[in-house]
């Protein structure tokens, strides 16, 4: 019996919904169709934030909630991407409507080679900082809708030009901030990508999914990521877009599951790029939670503000300056002293970058931390749902919150409070899982317990944990 009859066999034996995936996995049509729909939903929620913009503050804080495309976007997608990489991996990559813009323009392109700072990560690094510092807390991309709809425009934009100029998926893999995030959160993820038996990979001679000729098709192409399945040993890379399954003529590709922080037991990857990525990540998860809780917010701020008094920094500047405070330099001070502190313990030397092996120990507490953030921040939107399809553009529904003639009903102040408490168990076991990590980490580098990265990941934890439990309170 082949070993395609095999494996054929072995998916007809499991329950009929898990045949029908693997039936989908496989059709011409998918993700195809998936990334056609997410591009028209794209372009309507770009339409619909365009010109929707004012220049009084206060209105602005309650437009971004019904603002119909606003709501989508920050209250609802991004936040079920975020849990859907955290549980199920790079899942949203496979249906990415970047991937398929990027499918169809690099067939006329230049399919040039992307220079080093793309491919050293620096390049997606750089721009995950921008979006944060410049986007988000200078130009408030993330409340005035029409700011939002710039900035998918500048996506799209960016996505263009790498396919026309670069190599194959070169926004993806070099660019995408976004894919960049969920490639490091499908490391918790409990499924994986993998082949079912690396010997029939290794017997294989075509190997279809990485053969260069058949870059042209597009059904069953080669990995355009040039990842070869029969080597993959973690999540982080692969963008789950079925091809390789499609091409293998082995029927040796499968999606499967796993216990969760499975790619943990062997050291992971890090480069500098990758360090100074996850060191804004570690940051910018501490600001999202601890602002949720109007008292510690004042406490978080208190340092930025009174720099930004100091210098006089004019709005919206004032917001790069706290950006810069509270997502570079404050993680770098805390893990330089973690570092300096450890590894004199460990050997007597003063190692400065002592830490950067032991950040993807962190992973799944910052995992933690933005689900339970898209917990916080999906919940309250829901009252505005109604409103956002009655008013899409959503300046009356907005004026009339602010003229206190809407107020927000008592189910929805429980579900408010159910967040909280549905968000501390998540934080638990984020705490836990890096807590063994970190542990593992020191061991597979020959080092004593790594104390000053433990006492740092539970202080992070408890002050996240203590956010969540004032809001319960208040």
């Amino acid at each position: 019996m082949t070993n395609a009859l095999q494996n054929r066999r072995s998916e007809q034996a499991l329950p009929k919904t898990v045949q029908n995936g693997f039936s989908l996995l496989r059709s011409r049509w998918f993700p195809l169709s998936a990334q056609v729909v997410a591009f028209i939903g794209f372009a309507l929620l770009i339409l619909g934030g365009w010109g929707v913009e004012t220049s009084d503050a206060k209105l602005m804080l309650h437009l971004r909630n019904t603002n119909l495309a606003n709501v989508v976007v920050w209250s609802f997608w991004f936040p079920a991407m975020i849990a859907a990489a955290a549980v199920l991996g790079r899942v949203w990559c496979m249906v990415c409507p970047m991937e398929l813009l990027s499918n169809v323009l690099n067939r006329v392109g230049f399919k040039l080679r992307p220079p080093s700072f793309l491919r050293t990560g620096w390049g997606v690094t750089a721009l995950y900082a921008a979006v944060l510092v410049i986007g988000v807390h200078t130009f408030s991309i993330h409340r005035v809708p029409h700011h939002m709809a710039l900035y998918m425009l500048v996506l799209l934009g960016l996505a263009s030009l790498a396919s026309i100029i670069f190599e194959k998926r070169a926004f993806c893999s070099y660019v995408c901030p976004v894919g960049h995030l969920l490639g490091l959160y499908a490391h918790n993820a409990v499924l994986e990508w993998r082949v079912k038996a690396k010997e029939v990979c290794q017997g294989c001679r075509e190997k279809p999914c990485i053969a260069v000729k058949r870059d042209h098709l597009w059904h069953g192409r080669p990995c355009t990521s040039r990842l070869y399945p029969g080597k993959l040993t973690h999540n982080r890379d692969c963008l789950l877009c079925t091809q390789c399954y499609k091409a293998c003529d082995k029927d040796n590709v499968t999606f499967r599951f796993r216990r969760p922080f499975a790619d943990f037991l062997q050291p992971l990857p890090v480069t500098p790029a990758i360090a100074a990525f996850v060191l804004i990540l570690f940051g910018f998860v501490f600001y999202e939670v601890v602002t949720e809780w109007k008292t510690s917010k004042k406490l978080l701020l208190a340092l930025p503000d009174a720099l930004n008094r100091l210098s006089g920094m004019p709005t919206p500047w004032d917001g790069t300056l706290t950006a810069v405070v509270l997502f570079c330099a404050a993680p770098l001070a805390l893990f330089l002293l973690a570092a300096a502190v450890q590894s004199l313990a460990s050997s007597g030397r003063l190692r400065p970058m002592h830490f950067v092996p032991y950040l993807m120990g962190f992973i799944p507490l910052l995992g933690a931390g933005h689900l339970a953030k898209s917990f916080l921040k999906a919940t309250p939107r829901l009252q505005h749902i109604p409103s956002a399809l009655a008013d899409p553009k959503g300046i009356d529904t907005a004026k009339a919150i602010l003229a206190g003639s809407a107020s927000t009903p008592a189910w929805q102040a429980n579900l408010n409070t159910a967040a909280s408490v549905v968000s501390m168990p998540v934080m638990l076991v984020g705490l836990g899982a890096s807590l063994v990590i970190l542990g593992r980490i020191a061991r597979h580098r020959g080092e004593r317990w790594p104390a000053a990265y433990w006492a740092l990941t539970v202080a992070y934890a408890l002050c996240l944990l203590a956010v969540l439990v004032g809001k319960v309170a208040s």
